[in-house]
């Protein structure tokens, strides 16, 4: 039984990481994309 538990406390663990490693790429990704798309629209303002 006491394998079990740790068994599962082990792939509940792995899950959260996987799940925040996740999160945060699509947070980071974004922001990274909005700065990009920024940069962008200053570039093409200036080249009219």
């Amino acid at each position: 039984m006491t394998k079990v538990i740790i068994s599962l406390l082990a792939y509940t663990f792995k899950a959260i990481v996987f799940a925040v490693i996740a999160y945060a790429g699509i947070i980071f990704g974004k922001k990274f994309r909005d700065s990009k798309d920024a940069g962008r629209a200053v570039e093409s303002q200036e080249g009219k």
